[in-house]
């Protein structure tokens, strides 16, 4: 596999074809620096649909509180944290 990114223009890093492989136009992700590494971490979004379905999992016939709502999605974002974090 070839690792090496390239720097095109203002802006503009070219990654190599295996990796970009893996997202689509459009995706976003969260940038840093760490040293004189630059680390790029995908943006994962939770859908509405995977909220409610993970509330419907509850097995009460109330409507979930804020505060389950809020452990729900933290547990789905948890789910789509990239490895090694």
């Amino acid at each position: 596999m070839n690792n090496l990114a390239t720097f095109t223009s203002p802006d503009t890093l070219k990654l190599p074809e295996e990796i970009a492989a893996r997202f689509k136009p459009d995706d976003e992700f969260y940038v840093w620096l760490e040293g004189d590494t630059v680390v790029l971490k995908p943006v994962r979004r939770v859908s509405l649909k995977e909220i409610v379905a993970r509330a419907e999992e509850t097995p009460d016939e109330q409507p979930p509180t804020m505060d389950e709502v809020g452990k729900i999605v933290h547990e789905v974002r948890r789910a789509y944290r990239v490895p090694g974090e």
